[in-house]
């Protein structure tokens, strides 16, 4: 990933990434790939805000059609057929750390960096299933603390509670990635591919049954005033810490 400053999602950057997992999906000589970012110190900072912001020019339909392109992604990663490695290269906030999530296997840089689903503590719930999906991965009462306060861990509490899978010095995430990579892909893809579609399939049919509702209740939150307070607030904090 490479969208600078810190690789947040909006809408155009989530179309191109669909595109490009599309483009890898259909390459049959693709088996699995590795997710990344060329940012130093910075995987993705989640959400890119401002397509919550609304204005004349940016209104509810924006929104509606962001959260669509967000579930698209997000839902297509989760459960693409290839092998996904994340490799996480610094900060993972909210939704950096759900890209991560949905990947087969984690594996941090170890620094002063931080990973967590932290959506609330901008003034945002997470959906249903993004919960569920954390829950699936550290246990439920730990996700309950997690999402309820939107905590954030460093690499070594994320390794203990699971979040991620493994954690290496900086120089070392590439060449462990591709080690991870090629042990993976040792496992036959017919197997594996209808394994993996086993174990996710119940997450994946709670999401499609809830995914309007939720693009509308997203919509509809977004629209009252104390989510454009706080989110006012936040991003003013945000620009705050950067100077």
């Amino acid at each position: 990933m490479q969208r600078p400053p810190a690789n947040g999602l909006n809408l155009d950057f989530l179309t191109e990434l669909t595109i490009l997992l599309e483009k890898l999906e259909d390459d049959h000589s693709c088996r699995g790939m590795i997710l990344t970012s060329s940012l130093p110190g910075i995987f993705s900072a989640g959400i890119d805000m401002s397509e919550l912001t609304l204005s004349e020019n940016h209104g509810p339909e924006h929104v509606t059609a962001f959260w669509q392109a967000l579930q698209i992604f997000i839902i297509n990663l989760y459960k693409t057929h290839l092998v996904t490695i994340a490799t996480i290269t610094g900060h993972a906030p909210a939704g950096g750390c759900l890209l991560s999530l949905v990947c087969d296997y984690r594996i941090m840089a170890a620094g002063n960096y931080t990973i967590g689903i932290s959506a609330v503590r901008a003034g945002l719930f997470p959906p249903a299933w993004i919960q569920l999906l954390l829950a699936d991965t550290i246990g439920r009462r730990q996700a309950e603390l997690s999402v309820l306060q939107g905590k954030l861990y460093s690499p070594q509490e994320a390794l203990k509670l699971g979040l991620v899978d493994k954690v290496v010095p900086e120089t070392e995430l590439q060449p462990a990635a591709e080690s991870e990579l090629r042990d993976w892909l040792q496992v036959p893809d017919a197997a594996r591919i209808l394994t993996k579609s086993n174990l996710r399939r119940k997450l994946l049919q709670t999401f499609q049954h809830n995914r309007e509702r939720e693009v509308e209740d997203i919509t509809r939150f977004v629209q009252t005033d104390s989510f454009q307070n706080n989110l006012k607030e936040f991003m003013r904090n945000l620009k705050n810490r950067s100077r």
